[in-house]
């Protein structure tokens, strides 16, 4: 691998990303082995590492790279991977991927099992495939019937466990508190079941007007001061990490504004950690990740920029957005800003509403009055 350089036509030999390769860098530095950059015959683009090649690797064919090739962008990865097809099929490289041959039919064990299976009575039966399909049928039923009663088991017990582990995790960070119990019930002798039932807090009524799939962390942010000091544009750009989810993921780290939109999301990153360990701790389902690939096209179309540019830029960012994809995460993101301002008050309230007026115009005013 120390001798690979970019333009090289190298050979994957298994795993997810099997086949023919082009390295862009190799990867190599003085403190840990190399770890080159490639692109494969499917548009992947990532670094590969020792566990990858088993055995050395030599390169099979070169490649012109273009000097100023920038792996984030879908369509250059399209184009070079198109290349890469075409020198495959020109040079002969082979199949695009390696078939092992199966031991199976040499294996002692199975060709025992196929003689004893020709030799089994129900073998001979003239209507075998019948019965052999009545009792796959019936076995299957079996199964069927045995899961769903082992589902019906667990779910009675499961949603009560679930909803006492998630009234923890709400205890514990504020948001609820257990009552206590009145001075008549503490000279009552016994159990008082009153002193058991929680009390929502003022934290906790905030946090029951957020309706969105990821509550709980938004609500975290709120609390902790993050969006505070932040512009229109900046508030856009923080809450569409709270709701964007990539299609795949990115090899590498999305671009996001400078400045104290990237002091908030850094701010947020340590929230989330926070609370996805006292999640884990209640053995609760953690808040989902947060994703700034939507940030930058969001944090420009609230800046008042156009739809084309907009997109050009996430792709020039490594973000693959069509136009019905950026109008379906604005109007969730206007959704939430929408949210934001009415649970909270004074100039994070302000800024919340005018971040909605700066996100619903255009395409996306049309899809959300329609």
């Amino acid at each position: 691998m120390l001798a690979l350089r970019p333009g090289d036509v190298i050979r994957v030999p298994s795993g997810r990303r099997q086949g023919l390769a082009v390295v862009l860098d190799p990867g190599i530095t003085e403190l840990a082995d190399p770890r080159p950059l490639v692109l494969t015959e499917d548009k992947w683009a990532g670094r590969l590492g020792p566990l990858d090649f088993p055995s050395p690797v030599d390169a099979l064919a070169r490649l012109r790279v273009p000097k100023n090739f920038n792996h984030r962008s879908p369509h250059a990865r399209r184009d070079l991977a198109a290349v890469l097809r075409d020198t495959r099929a020109e040079l002969g490289l082979g199949a695009r991927k390696t078939r092992v041959r199966s031991g199976a039919d040499d294996d002692p064990v199975l060709v025992d099992l196929r003689h004893a299976l020709r030799r089994h009575p129900v073998h001979q039966l003239p209507d075998r495939e019948e019965l052999v399909r009545s009792a796959q049928m019936w076995l299957s039923a079996r199964r069927d019937a045995e899961r769903v009663r082992a589902q019906v088991a667990e779910r009675t017990g499961s949603l009560t466990r679930q909803f006492d582990r998630t009234c923890d995790v709400l205890e514990e960070l504020g948001y609820l508190r257990p009552d206590a119990p009145s001075a008549a019930d503490e000279s009552t002798p016994g159990p008082h079941p009153a002193a058991e039932a929680p009390v929502v807090t003022t934290a906790g009524r905030q946090l029951s007007r957020i309706w969105s799939e990821a509550d709980l962390l938004t609500a975290e942010c709120l609390r902790a001061g993050v969006f505070t000091g932040l512009d229109a544009p900046g508030l856009v750009a923080c809450a569409s990490a709270l709701v964007f989810e990539a299609r795949r993921d990115s090899p590498s780290q999305p671009a996001v504004p400078s400045g104290p939109v990237s002091a908030a999301l850094v701010a947020m990153r340590r929230v989330h950690a926070e609370l996805h360990a006292v999640e884990t701790a209640h053995g609760v389902r953690p808040s989902r990740d947060l994703d700034q690939g939507f940030a930058q096209a969001a944090y420009r179309w609230a800046e008042g920029q156009s739809l084309d540019r907009v997109l050009a830029e996430a792709e020039r960012v490594g973000t693959e957005l069509s136009g019905g994809d950026f109008v379906r995460w604005a109007r969730q993101l206007v959704d939430l800003l929408d949210q934001l301002a009415k649970v909270t008050d004074g100039a994070l309230a302000r800024t919340a509403r005018t971040a909605v007026e700066r996100v619903r115009r255009g395409v996306v005013a049309v899809a959300v009055s329609g």
